[in-house]
């Protein structure tokens, strides 16, 4: 079965933030199906600077979530991404987003976070990353809990409209 074009803009644009988790596990399958889309990402050069701890350690996944990324402590599975450098944020903004997707099309949840102050330095301890490494992002993913989800209040502010968001060939 192929999606069509407009199935698959609408998947696109449901890609939400999923900050809340269900204790349910993610199976090891579905975990490497998505680490396969994450390894596909293109990057500048083909440089693929970018590799992924995976962490399914409950204790490791509170701290990360103390050291700034909430999300994480709840989440099944995070996906911690470690770079060269600095200077791959760019592609590794490109990782996160595309391990994102991948998580929706397995129908799970998820949401990028980032790591505060001196967790990077703490989470590189911890796991054995280089200390010349950065490792800020990451990606929690796990069951969506509904009904913690309905009881976030709302955003105060939808999205912009497209004419405040797009403009054509000139600003």
């Amino acid at each position: 079965m192929h999606a069509s074009s407009d199935e698959l803009l609408a998947f696109l644009r449901r890609l939400r933030a999923v900050r809340d988790y269900t204790s349910a596990p993610v199976s090891q399958a579905t975990i490497e199906a998505i680490l396969e889309v994450g390894r596909w990402t293109g990057t500048g050069g083909n440089r693929q600077p970018t590799e992924v701890v995976v962490v399914r350690d409950p204790d490791t996944k509170r701290k990360l979530g103390e050291w700034g990324a909430a999300p994480a402590a709840t989440a099944a599975v995070v996906l911690l991404l470690v770079t060269a450098s600095d200077a791959a944020a760019f592609d590794e903004g490109r990782v996160a987003e595309r391990l994102a997707l991948a998580a929706a099309a397995c129908g799970l949840g998820s949401t990028v976070a980032t790591l505060k102050n001196d967790g990077p330095d703490a989470a590189k301890r911890l796991l054995g990353i280089p200390a010349e490494r950065r490792a800020v992002a990451l990606v929690a993913i796990g069951h969506p809990d509904v009904e913690a989800r309905r009881a976030r209040p709302r955003a105060p502010q939808a999205r912009k409209p497209m004419s405040e968001f797009a403009h054509w060939d000139r600003f």
